[in-house]
């Protein structure tokens, strides 16, 4: 069930930017929020001088910017100034407070190179595939693997073979899916690999781990009804109706048009795949701020 929250303070006319996470808040409620989900990549920012002037004077809670104020010269933690900024509202309950506080004490007995890993998972929810999969390929370089399960390991492999996939490295993708079944057993890694065989046009490899690997056939059926609905959607795309044109074309002897009409569509592909390629490079920004 849901509850009542009471707001304190006012609604701020200009949103206070937090640049490590590119997020804006706009109240007490929304900065308590925002903490409670990104406290590990923030909590530098809490000690800004802006922050208190923020919460002082653009949501009008005086008291409580002080008594934050006060923290800060008295050297408190992170941890403290977000208890502090916790407890200025209704938003979190106590239970909830506990959680998050067992979790973030959780997060940094954490080695450097397991906050790596949930950094990557981050970057992963949020869509940044490129950056996810660039931090994936230099935890699997480390030689620090030993503190990871078996199947952490595998999920880090599946996590970077689907960048690689999305990226076009059609050559190292299907080999991490394997190595991630290897290791982590799981369905999905072992679905994602006989696909990328399939995609990468290695049917003679997929008919031999078909037979090797004896996946369940529920799995077998995943992959042809998503290999089956691809290629639906596909034939209705323009390019493809286009490249039927222009073999109907090449039929009746057409070759002049044919050309013409070849030409630009290669262009057309070059010029989609340069734009996929800046996405995922990260070259085109999100626009606005995030919710």
């Amino acid at each position: 069930m849901g509850k009542v929250i009471m707001c304190i303070g006012k609604q701020a006319k200009t949103p206070y930017v937090f640049h490590s996470v590119g997020m804006a808040v706009s109240s007490m409620e929304e900065l308590c929020h925002l903490l409670y989900h990104k406290a590990y990549v923030m909590q530098d920012e809490l000690f800004d001088a802006g922050l208190l002037t923020f919460i002082g004077e653009e949501l009008g809670l005086s008291g409580r910017a002080e008594y934050l104020r006060r923290l800060c010269e008295n050297h408190a933690g992170a941890k403290d100034i977000i208890v502090a900024i916790f407890c200025s509202t209704d938003y979190y309950e106590e239970q909830e407070i506990k959680k998050f506080l067992k979790d973030y004490d959780a997060f940094f007995e954490m080695r450097p190179i397991q906050r790596k890993k949930w950094g990557a998972d981050q970057m992963l929810l949020e869509g940044r595939e490129t950056e996810a999969g660039r931090l994936y390929k230099e935890i699997l370089d480390s030689g620090e693997l030993a503190v990871f399960t078996e199947t952490e390991h595998g999920n880090m492999l599946h996590n970077l073979a689907v960048f690689e996939m999305r990226a076009g490295l059609f050559r190292s993708a299907p080999q991490h899916f394997k190595e991630a079944y290897r290791l982590n057993q799981s369905d999905e890694s072992l679905g994602q690999y006989l696909m990328a065989l399939k995609l990468t046009g290695q049917d003679q490899l997929l008919d031999q781990e078909l037979k090797e690997l004896s996946p369940r056939r529920e799995v077998v059926d995943k992959i042809t009804q998503e290999l089956y609905l691809a290629g639906m959607a596909a034939e209705q795309t323009p390019d493809f109706q286009e490249l039927l044109r222009l073999r109907e074309l090449n039929g009746k002897g057409k070759i002049a048009e044919y050309y013409q009409g070849a030409d630009a569509l290669l262009e057309k592909l070059k010029s989609d795949y340069r734009k996929s390629a800046r996405r995922l490079a990260g070259e085109e920004k999100i626009k606005g701020v995030a919710g």
